[in-house]
């Protein structure tokens, strides 16, 4: 006799609940595969954009804290005769040296980016050299042991004893670093208003370069892969080696869309802060003692958060408080920081 078996296999209903919760399970790792890739393009995102904002912070502080740099002694403390011509590319003191440019139009001559602000800054070089020959004002020149610097004809040069300084241009083509004693000639033509300095130096005085820096945004003239510009923190140099002449504009960093500045301004004479105020409202550039420095960064990817208005939106909001608008998908983050200029403190 033939051993009867139960029969085997799926019902119709085992089978459509099987199906359901497949497809529950499957919408289920769509959504954690959707949301981990959506959370990954977040962080690849502020990484960047994090990264940009650290060395654009470092650059600017940097500066800010050396704006006015004279040497072995204070700005302030020391008056500076000026030889050096334009003039007015050489015009040194505490309310010159560092100086700001609020909320630029359109026909600025940096080519910065409408509405952004500007910085300037002039200082002597890190570096320096001492003095060894033709130490009388009137020879119009002066000699060291080296041009370890690397000075060239045109450049604009600060020398000072910490009492006193001058600020000249090299007339001549002096040797190289490393080729032996040079002499910086600085007679009287296109270049100087005079040859003499304004006293005779000794062999403890201080040769330096004199610099000067701008910062701004700008238009990399880059664009994301939706077609949005890339603005950039860029800077302009007039400094060693430039033969008195302003570099090309140098870019330090992508992804800043935007630059405030505000200036902490002694108001009383006690040598500290008293308000901060934008570029066009201070009273005194030279009570500016601090720079209140503000970035705004983006990523250069797209589609990484919600733009205005949706659901997934990112809420950006400035030092002063405004929501800032957000079009076109991409990360954004504020950063501020607070620089003192060294060389104005007590």
């Amino acid at each position: 006799m033939r051993q009867l078996h139960r029969q085997q296999g799926f019902g119709l209903v085992e089978l459509m609940i099987s199906i359901t919760l497949g497809l529950f399970l499957s919408a289920a790792i769509i959504q954690v595969f959707l949301g981990t890739s959506s959370s990954a393009r977040i962080q690849d995102a502020q990484a960047q954009v994090q990264e940009n904002a650290r060395f654009a912070m470092r650059f600017l502080g940097q500066e800010i804290r050396m704006a006015g740099y004279a040497g072995c002694s204070s700005l302030g403390n020391i008056p500076v005769n000026n030889i050096a011509l334009p003039a007015a590319n050489v015009d040194f003191s505490m309310a010159t040296a560092l100086v700001g440019g609020n909320d630029v139009d359109k026909n600025n001559a940096l080519s910065a980016v409408v509405g952004t602000d500007t910085l300037e800054i002039k200082r002597g070089s890190d570096e320096f050299m001492r003095i060894t020959g033709n130490l009388a004002p009137n020879n119009a020149n002066v000699q060291i042991e080296d041009n370890s610097i690397g000075l060239v004809k045109g450049d604009y040069v600060l020398i000072t004893d910490c009492l006193n300084a001058d600020i000249f241009r090299i007339v001549n083509q002096p040797k190289g670093p490393g080729e032996g004693k040079a002499t910086f000639t600085h007679s009287k033509g296109q270049m100087n208003s005079d040859n003499r300095l304004s006293k005779v130096y000794g062999a403890d005085a201080e040769i330096l370069a004199f610099e000067t820096i701008r910062f701004f945004v700008r238009d990399s003239g880059r664009d994301t892969s939706a077609g949005d510009p890339i603005n950039s923190l860029y800077v302009e140099r007039r400094t060693v080696g430039s033969s008195g002449s302003m570099s090309s504009a140098i870019e330090l960093v992508e992804g800043v869309e935007d630059l405030q500045l505000t200036y902490g301004e002694d108001t009383d004479g006690d040598r500290s802060v008293d308000v901060y105020r934008d570029a066009a409202s201070v009273v005194d550039w030279e009570a500016a003692l601090s720079v209140r420095v503000e970035l705004v960064l983006v990523s250069n990817s797209t589609n990484v958060v919600g733009t205005s208005g949706s659901t997934q939106a990112q809420s950006t909001v400035d030092a002063d408080g405004n929501v800032i608008v957000n079009q076109d998908g991409r990360f954004r983050q504020v950063f501020t920081s607070v620089f003192a200029v060294r060389n104005k403190l007590p």
